[in-house]
């Protein structure tokens, strides 16, 4: 109980601070509990980028949840926040993962390294931006 009060006071100081961070997803119908998503800000290389995530209870896998979450954060960054491009990472095994980055635009950039495990970088640019 400690730690997801820890986790929820970090989030909203996040929220505070730079203006973005995860937010929960329930169903519509029944208020039940989907997951989670949304943009934060990560480091890589050295350099604050922003970032799109999500996770998505096994029990909805394959619904298309984690393709509407991160479409509704790649609408906030673009459209709200008029970011210029967003990274996405994930586990190099996490197929399904993958497949939603491609379904939503990104393409994948190279591996790195995240906590001393190899992630697959992808990223995806503000067509909007775009001269």
């Amino acid at each position: 109980m400690d730690q997801a009060r820890d986790r929820a006071a970090s989030m909203g100081r996040a929220w505070r601070a730079d203006g973005v961070h995860k937010w929960m997803a329930y169903r519509l119908d029944n208020g039940e509990l989907i997951g989670r998503g949304g943009l934060s800000y990560t480091e890589i290389d050295g350099a604050p980028r922003l970032e799109i995530g999500w996770a998505v209870r096994q029990r909805f896998w394959g619904l298309g949840y984690a393709t509407e979450i991160g479409r509704a954060g790649v609408t906030l960054a673009f459209d709200e926040l008029a970011a210029s491009e967003l990274v996405a990472y994930t586990e190099v095994y996490n197929r399904r993962s993958r497949a939603v980055m491609t379904r939503l635009g990104f393409h994948y950039d190279r591996h790195i390294v995240h906590g001393g495990e190899p992630f697959a970088l992808y990223l995806l640019r503000n067509k909007d931006l775009d001269v």
